[in-house]
């Protein structure tokens, strides 16, 4: 692939106003990052204490599968994290699991905005909030995603009181099978 999902993910997140990362190096509020797995050190991992919630991470691994050597179907893993309020002096265990519960929802509807975004994005080929007109090759990102198979699930609590949910997005892109002799040694 030419061009890169992790370029649209990290605008929707800038744009979002609930995540609203700013991607300048150094800044307390950056909140998207990409990371191998959820569960790798990684950037997100080491600052997990002192990151801005909520946030999103993009896998940048590869799990793909070829089909009959007539396409690749690709799986794009994304996660949307936002840290859990401090336990409470609740006089009952309840008010902390509402509490758990309210985040979930928060991070299912922001799963479903992403998928709006990146919908409208796709039908269009402009930004649906800020009126950018994106390129042929930035769009080649979101060819052959299909967001009406999307998959999202919460992960269990993690990371110092971090609630996870993860989203896979599918995505095929067509395999031309022939050999490109110039990428050979004769």
């Amino acid at each position: 692939m030419i061009s890169k999902l992790s370029n649209i993910l990290e605008m929707w997140a800038m744009l979002y106003e609930p995540i609203s990362h700013n991607p300048e190096k150094g800044s307390k509020d950056k909140a998207f990052y990409k990371i191998r797995t959820i569960n790798d050190n990684s950037e997100f991992v080491r600052n997990q204490n002192t990151a801005k919630s909520p946030c999103m991470a993009y896998s940048v691994l590869i799990d793909a599968q070829a089909s009959a050597n007539k396409s690749v179907n690709y799986a794009h893993a994304i996660y949307l994290l936002d840290r859990a309020k401090s336990t409470s002096l609740a006089k009952s265990a309840r008010q902390d699991d509402d509490m758990g519960e309210n985040i979930q929802q928060e991070l299912d509807e922001y799963a479903q905005d992403l998928l709006a975004y990146l919908g409208e994005l796709k039908r269009t080929g402009r930004c649906p909030i800020s009126g950018t007109v994106f390129t042929a090759s930035e769009m080649a990102a979101l060819r052959g995603i299909n967001l009406d198979k999307a998959e999202w699930a919460s992960i269990p609590v993690k990371f110092a009181e971090w609630h996870i949910l993860g989203i896979q997005l599918e995505q095929i892109s067509p395999r031309t099978i022939c050999v490109n002799k110039e990428k050979y040694n004769l």
